[in-house]
């Protein structure tokens, strides 16, 4: 039963196909000329199961080899890509063996360099090395450059200890952040909601725009460039620069702004604030208006800070805020707002207890122009570094400044507080050449008549016969 229906399923042709096979096999297996590549394509390909090539006929799903026979009895041929695979190992092992040969003459050849004459050549260069390299470092100490090549100008070590001095940390100009570390979140989470980066249009570090201020539809008028060289001052601190510039849009509503202000209408001021909401102008004047009629403060302090948002969306692509080497030139009308929204944004982060911040807006405020500060920065900025607990700050800052004079009264005092302070963490390795005791009393001689409006600052009974002698 078995034989017969074998037979009626084409057994007979099933089996000339598997005899062809054989025969074939035998043939190949007898030819000695053949290539090992070839044998090994061969051996991969599978020998022929009877019963596959049965169940072929009556299963769709039968192995590839069945399907790719033509029915001719003929061997199934390797694949393409097997075929080009064997191929590329035969070549390999031919590069691979004539390798070892042709590796020592390539050089010598080719007309190539020898190993010999590049080492020659190479030592020939390391003794002009030293020579160039000292010639270099003398005409360096002859020009007095330092560091500072980062910052895309040559500074002198004097000037390098300076600017290390008025450098801003970007992290801590945030009045929210700070308030956050010391109350935790839940202090701010009902301030509104900020815009990021993205809405603003660049990355921002004075201002923090929130999702209530108004939507700006065209530029605030206020632009920054890079001082000409007709403009330039003759400035010791290296320093780059610029000079801010309003555009005639700008123009044209600050004529209405100072009509405003003559008349002396607050209404007129916060009319132009509500019609133009990022006049710079206005919204100074406006948050002075509110601070002198005892009302919002906070709002006050916004105000401030959206001016400040303003001016920072048209800072010049080389104006960094916060690297210290940036100038405004105060002799400009135009450049003088910004010096004010700094100074009243320094005033109100200080009301808010944010004393990191103030200290911060202090430096960047000195940092516009250390040499003649017009604001008067270096008067308030030992106070902030104190406040915000910076005391090895005050010791730097007294010993490398050189822009200016620190023969101060607040600064000889606050050096003392500062090297107290620094004793009272450190103990004797405090590491200050002189005691905290030392610089009080060389404070005192220095500036006497300080000494009183301490004790009175300080609710000190002091006798009279103490206060009147000469």
């Amino acid at each position: 039963a078995v034989k017969r229906l074998l037979k009626e399923r084409g057994y007979d042709e099933l089996a000339e196909s598997s005899a062809h096979i054989e025969r074939r096999e035998r043939e190949l297996r007898g030819d000695d000329q053949a290539s090992s590549d070839a044998e090994e394509s061969q051996q991969a390909q599978p020998k022929a199961n009877m019963f596959d090539l049965l169940m072929g006929g009556e299963d769709g799903g039968g192995n590839d080899d069945s399907e790719e026979s033509d029915g001719s009895g003929a061997p199934p041929a390797p694949p393409p890509a097997a075929a080009a695979a064997a191929e590329g190992r035969r070549r390999a092992k031919g590069k691979r063996k004539g390798k070892g040969k042709k590796g020592a003459t390539a050089a010598t050849g080719s007309g190539e360099q020898t190993m010999e004459e590049f080492e020659a050549e190479l030592a020939e260069f390391q003794q002009k090395l030293p020579e160039s390299t000292v010639a270099a470092d003398d005409v360096r100490a002859e020009s007095g450059k330092g560091k500072g090549e980062a910052l895309g100008v040559v500074l002198t070590e004097q000037q390098q200890r300076n600017r290390v001095l008025l450098v801003a940390d970007a992290k801590h100009l945030d009045s929210e952040a700070e308030i956050r570390r010391m109350f935790g979140s839940a202090a701010v989470k009902d301030k509104g909601q900020r815009l990021g980066a993205a809405a603003a249009g660049k990355r921002l570090t004075l201002s923090h725009p929130k999702a209530s201020w108004p939507a700006m539809r065209a530029q605030a008028g206020v632009d920054m460039r890079a001082a000409d060289a007709a403009e330039l001052r003759d400035d010791p601190t290296g320093g780059s620069w610029f000079v801010v510039e309003h555009s005639g849009r700008f123009r044209s509503v600050q004529v209405e702004f100072l009509a405003a202000v003559q008349t002396h209408s607050a209404d007129g001021v916060a009319a132009i604030a509500h019609h133009h909401p990022y006049h710079v102008d206005a919204l100074l004047q406006l948050s002075e208006i509110l601070k002198q009629t005892g009302g919002d403060f906070a709002e006050a302090g916004e105000l401030v800070e959206r001016a400040l948002f303003a001016f920072e969306i048209g800072f010049a692509p080389r104006f960094s805020i916060t690297g210290g080497m940036a100038r405004l030139d105060f002799r400009y009308v135009e450049s003088r707002t910004l010096y004010l929204a700094l100074f009243r944004h320094m005033q109100f982060m200080a009301r808010r207890g944010c004393w990191r911040t103030a200290f911060e807006v202090n430096k960047v405020l000195l940092s516009l122009d250390p040499v003649q500060d017009p604001y008067g920065a270096l008067l308030t900025l030992d106070f902030h570094a104190l406040k915000s607990r910076q005391h090895e700050y005050v010791r730097q800052f007294v010993s490398d400044w050189s822009w200016s004079s620190v023969e101060l009264p607040n600064w000889a005092f606050s050096r003392a507080l500062a090297e107290f302070m620094i004793e009272q963490q450190q103990g004797a390795s405090s590491g200050g050449e002189v005691s905290s005791m030392e610089l009080l009393v060389q404070a005192i001689l220095t500036f006497p008549t300080v000494v009183p409006v301490l004790w009175s600052k300080a609710n000190v009974g002091v006798d009279d016969v103490v206060l009147t002698h000469p």
